[in-house]
Order: C-alpha cells, then sequence, then structure tokens
C-alpha cells in the first residue's frame, strides 16, 4: 500500500522555485546577487542539487532577507532530502511572509518528512486557506490527521481531494487508496493494542473473511467467543463463515445461537434465509425474510448483495418457480429482486425492486418519530431512520450516543456518515477496541465501494488491473497477483508503484534477480522513492550483503523518516556489519513493529556487543517472553481446532 505521506514529486517542487522581482530590475548594486541566483536556478534546472545550495546559499550572505533565495534553498535542501536544513530555512521565509503559499506548503511537508506532524499542520492550513483548491496540502494534511489519529479530520481531506480530482477513476482509486490506509492504521493499532480481546479476534476473523480463508476465520471467531460469548454479531459472523465452507447445518447452528437473546437478529436472520436458499426451501427463506420486514424493514430493503452465497442461474430460476405460489408481497419480492438477478432477469429484477422501494416509502412514514421517543429505545426497535433523526437534534453527542449513531447509520448502509460518527466517538472513547473495530471495518466497506466504482467506470483500464493484484495478493495468490501488476504495467509503463510491488513480490517468492530489476526500474522513474530504497536495502540485508543494503536503508530514512520497517532492517544490517552501536539506534526506534520477539533478540545481540550487560538481560528476556506468547497461543488455537474436527 502507498502511504499518504509519499506523495511528492520531483517536478511538484520544481514548479515552487521562485524568481525575485530583482532579476527584472537588473540594478548595478544588485548584479552578484542576480548572478548567484540565476546559477542556482540554473543548478535546479539541470540537477546540480548541491550546486544549487551553494549558490542560494551566497546570495542570502549577501542580501540575508531575501525571501525568494530563502525559498529557494529550502526548496534545493528539500529535493535532496535534507529536511532539517529545510524547515530552518523555509520557516525564516514563512515568518517573513506568512501568505507565500511555495514556503508553507514545503514547511508543512519537510515537518511531515521528519515525523513531526503536528508541527506541519500550522503552515498546511495556511495553504489550505489560501489555495482551498491545493491538493499537494490537503494530502499532506491527511497524512498529519492521520498521524494524529484524527481520522474524523483525515476523512474531510480525502473526501475534499475526491472532489478536486478531475479523473473520476483515479478519484475513486484514490479514495479507496485513502480509506484502505485509514483501515490499516486503526488494524495495526488494534494488534498492537487489543490483539487478545474478542474485538481483537473478530477483526481478525473478519480480515481472514474477507481474504476468503475460511478456516483462519472461523479459528478467530471461535477465539472471539471464548473471551466474550455474548459479543451480539460473533455467531452470525461464525455462521457466515460455514455457509461459505458448505457446512449449512453448523451455520443453522450459529444463526439460532444469535437469535436466543436477539429474536429479530437481522444477520442472523438473513444468515438463515441463505441457508434455506441453499438447501431450495424458498418458504422457509421467505418466512425470514417475512420476519425482517416486520422488525427492520429499513434494513431489509438496502441489502441489495443478498445472497452472499453462490447460487447458480439454474438453481435461481427453481427458486424463482416455487415462489411465485407464494403471495405478491414484500418478502417475495425481497426474494424475487436477487434471484431475478442471479438468473439474468434483470428488466424483472428492476421491477420487483421499484416496489420494494415504493413500499418502503410507506412503510418509513408509518415509523417516523413522534418526537417522544429515546434514540435507545428508537434503535432497539429497529426504527433506524427515525434513531438518526434524534440522535441529530442532539448536539453533542457522547461516546455512546455516536456509536449508536455510528451502528443505525451502518443498518442503512450509510457508511460515510457511520465512519464520522465512530471517529467522533473514538477520542471520547480513549480508543476502546469496539469503537476501532467499527471504524476501520467501515472505511473497508468504504473502500471496496469505491474500488468497485472504478471498476464500473475503467474494468480494463490500469488502475483496475492494480486493484485486481491487490486483492489477489492479500489472498496470498502471488503468481496472479504478479501477471494483474505486468498487465498494468504494460498500460502505464511510467508508474513506479507498479514495479515496486512487482519486486516486493518476487522478494517474497525468493526470486531476487527479478526482484531487483523491478526494483530498480521503480528508482530509474522515482530515484527518491523511500519504500523502493527499503526493498532493495532489504534484497540486500536477505543476500548478506548488508554493506550494499546500508546506504539504501539509510536514503529510505532520509525520504521518510517513518519508515519503521527500514530501521529495522537497518539496525540488522548494521548489527552484521559489526556495528553494534548504530544497530541500538535503529533497533529502539522499530520495536513497535516486533510481535513475535525477533527485533527484541537482536536489540540483545546489539546490548551484547556493546558490553551492556543488564540491557542485553531485559532485552532476550522479553524477546523470549513474546516467543512464548506467540507459540502457546498458536498451539492453544490447534489444539481446539484438532479437537473440534
Amino acid at each position: 500500500m502507498v502511504s499518504v505521506l509519499h506523495l511528492f514529486s520531483f517536478p511538484l517542487v520544481c514548479t515552487a522555485f521562485l524568481t525575485p522581482p530583482s532579476l527584472f530590475a537588473q540594478q548595478s548594486s544588485e548584479q552578484a546577487i542576480v548572478a548567484h541566483f540565476q546559477a542556482g536556478q540554473h543548478a535546479v534546472k539541470s540537477g546540480q542539487l548541491e550546486l544549487a545550495v551553494a549558490e542560494f546559499t551566497k546570495v542570502l550572505r549577501l542580501s540575508p532577507s531575501l525571501v525568494e533565495a530563502q525559498v529557494n534553498l529550502g526548496l534545493a535542501h528539500h529535493l535532496l532530502g535534507q529536511y532539517g536544513e529545510s524547515v530552518a530555512v523555509l520557516a525564516k521565509a514563512a515568518r517573513q511572509q506568512p501568505d507565500l503559499v511555495p514556503a508553507n506548503l514545503f514547511l508543512g511537508i519537510g515537518y511531515l518528512k521528519l515525523g513531526w506532524h503536528q508541527k506541519a499542520v500550522g503552515p498546511l492550513e495556511r495553504v489550505v486557506r489560501l489555495e482551498p483548491a491545493n491538493r499537494e496540502a490537503r494530502r499532506a494534511l491527511a497524512a498529519c490527521r492521520l498521524a494524529d489519529g484524527d481520522y474524523r479530520g483525515a476523512a474531510r481531506e480525502f473526501q475534499a481531494l475526491f472532489t478536486l480530482e478531475p479523473d473520476k477513476t483515479e478519484a475513486w482509486f484514490q479514495l479507496g487508496r485513502n480509506y484502505t490506509e485509514a483501515a490499516s492504521r486503526l488494524v495495526r493499532r488494534m494488534s498492537l493494542e487489543h490483539r487478545r480481546t474478542a474485538w481483537g479476534h473478530r477483526l481478525a476473523g473478519d480480515l481472514y473473511s474477507q481474504t476468503q480463508r475460511w478456516g483462519l476465520a472461523a479459528q478467530e471467531y471461535q477465539e472471539a467467543l471464548t473471551i466474550d460469548p455474548a459479543q451480539p454479531g460473533l455467531h452470525g459472523n461464525l455462521g457466515s463463515v460455514y455457509v461459505h465452507q458448505g457446512k449449512l447445518a453448523e451455520a443453522s447452528a450459529e444463526f439460532r445461537s444469535e437469535l436466543q437473546p436477539d429474536p429479530n437478529n437481522e444477520q442472523a436472520l438473513l444468515g438463515l434465509a441463505e441457508v434455506n436458499l441453499a438447501k431450495g426451501e424458498v418458504g422457509a427463506a421467505r418466512e425470514q425474510v417475512e420476519q425482517l420486514w416486520k422488525s427492520s424493514p429499513e434494513f431489509l430493503v438496502f441489502q441489495s448483495d443478498f445472497p452472499r452465497i453462490e447460487l447458480g442461474r439454474d438453481a435461481a430460476q427453481r427458486l424463482i418457480a416455487d415462489l411465485h405460489t407464494s403471495p405478491g408481497d414484500v418478502p417475495s419480492h425481497f426474494l424475487l429482486v436477487a434471484l431475478c438477478r442471479i438468473a439474468g432477469e434483470t428488466d424483472k429484477a428492476h421491477e420487483y425492486q421499484v416496489a420494494l422501494l415504493r413500499r418502503m416509502k410507506e412503510r418509513v412514514q408509518e415509523r417516523s418519530a413522534t418526537g417522544r421517543e429515546v434514540p435507545e429505545q428508537l434503535c432497539q426497535a429497529r426504527r433506524y431512520a427515525a434513531c438518526v433523526q434524534a440522535l441529530a437534534s442532539k448536539s453533542p453527542l457522547d461516546t455512546a450516543g455516536y456509536l449508536l449513531l455510528g451502528k443505525a447509520r451502518l443498518a442503512l448502509r450509510q457508511f460515510e456518515a457511520a465512519s464520522d460518527a465512530f471517529a467522533a466517538s473514538l477520542p471520547l472513547a480513549r480508543d476502546g477496541a469496539e469503537v476501532i473495530y467499527r471504524l476501520a471495518r467501515s472505511y473497508q466497506v468504504l473502500a471496496d465501494e469505491c474500488f468497485s466504482r472504478v471498476e464500473e467506470l475503467a474494468p480494463d483500464s490500469w488502475r483496475m488491473h492494480q486493484v485486481r493484484a491487490e486483492a489477489y495478493k492479500l489472498r496470498y495468490e502471488d503468481e496472479r497477483a504478479i501477471g494483474e501488476y505486468e498487465r498494468a504495467a504494460q498500460l502505464r509503463p511510467d508508474a513506479p508503484e507498479l514495479y515496486e510491488e512487482l519486486g516486493a513480490l518476487h522478494l517474497i517468492k525468493n526470486s531476487p534477480e527479478e526482484a531487483r530489476a523491478a526494483l530498480e526500474k521503480a528508482l530509474k522513474l522515482e530515484p527518491s522513492r523511500p519504500r523502493t530504497l527499503y526493498l532493495l536495502g532489504q534484497l540486500y540485508v536477505t543476500g548478506r550483503e548488508q554493506e550494499k543494503a546500508i546506504p539504501y536503508l539509510q536514503k529510505a530514512l532520509r525520504y521518510d523518516a517513518n519508515l519503521l520497517e527500514a530501521r529495522a532492517t537497518l539496525g540488522k544490517a548494521y548489527l552484521r556489519a559489526g556495528r553494534p552501536g548504530a544497530a541500538v539506534s535503529e533497533l529502539e526506534k522499530a520495536l513497535s513493529l516486533d510481535f513475535y520477539g525477533d527485533l527484541h533478540y537482536l536489540l540483545y545481540q546489539a546490548y551484547r556487543g556493546l558490553g551492556k550487560v543488564e540491557l542485553a538481560r531485559s532485552a532476550l528476556s522479553r524477546s523470549e517472553e513474546m516467543r512464548k506468547n506467540s507459540v502457546a497461543r498458536d498451539r492453544d488455537k490447534l489444539e481446539r481446532w484438532l479437537k473440534k474436527d
């Protein structure tokens, strides 16, 4: 996944260089300034950035307050990856001329590159006030919001960027990418802070389900049920997995377990309807849908992806024939919409859908809020539209209120509004596990919707091949992913991210020559691409060529100080090169990535090499503890799985 932090190219920076008014005045007293300034500009255009730094520095010695020279010197440092020097100069320019867009823009981006996202916000917000359509500033501001855990603010920037992008295929793709990045951050947070909770296992189960790894998904849901057997939705999720595995009896049992405390649970009723369709029992499926129509009509009408099982055209036609003997009411219409769509009878499906929506509008009016009910009662009665209306009239909401609002909007499939409610709840809930789960899942659904729009608009585009490649990669179908990336690269040979992904996949497949070729091609297109530099360093570390690896990893971190994977690999390279002091510095910064104790073990080796006995002993103890915990978890899962089978 491409991070929102890596967004700024050489051409973009070059367009920001300034020409001072003195170049046009040509006064004799300014001839030396003009000469050095022009030499600096020429050096930038010819790619001689060190020379440009020298020339603009000479200008500032002659005229220390010349803002144009300050900006250009800062930009030259920026292009060299010298972000500390860049922000020092650009900050002076921004103080002198607070409304100077290039100074503020690259001051903010520079702070972001250094990992100082909170300092970056001020100058970037200033750029957005001056130029609301400045996409570079909004991208950087979105990255700041994400780094600060402000998902609500980040989403506002995502949506603004979508509006500003004229190419709608690209707009949908980038919006999907941004939602995916936000979801990934939340998944990482769940893994670090709540992995062994019921919500942590539930999220892991959802992720396995997304990649159709049904056995692993079932294990995670069972772990979650062991921890919290009363959590709503867990039996339903496990039942859905069993449906996909063809275990219809087990699926029915799980859905009925979900219905015991809540007889009108929508997920369980729909799940049982799917099971009955799979068994060819359309009458029983209709009974479940009828119960849903009575209890949750607003939810039912939005289930456009029902059923989620593979029925086949012949089976659908048989079920349609059986349904024609049933009353022509809403439950029958709901099933006929789905079955006609599967059978290829799109006109009839549309006809039934129109009738369903018409009846739905009448039902919503019947169930509208009177103003006397409290939101909790409305949601409990599954009157979701009225619940949303009641909550919207209350401001501000507390944690529970925002969570309730998000769930109600989810039931109405208002995913963007639901995510906004969950994001508002997150800081109030102090990053509670349920809110992290709900927000991550809503962003994942939004991302999927965006990528579906890409497929509708441009099914044969390079972006769609890229989307398919990423889906295959998530399912560990590496060969198919490589094929899709290669097809994308044929359509867009100047996109470095495609070669970067190809290189990463070849690394996983232990094909070093193919990996090197792809990564070098990416680097040729974009020499300052941090992840490509990191992957090349990783390639050389894997081949035990640490001296070759170190420069690539150092350069990767120069361009992106937040790339923790590069720090971990650089620490390993330093250790192998006999530089334990340098290794410690990098490994300590990367410890948040350590799930199994590997980095702590490397840190133990580095401390031991430095003669720091107590620190070495502590690192080794932590490594052994993490390894034991991971082995125990895996053994426990395996034993339970074997007993169940």
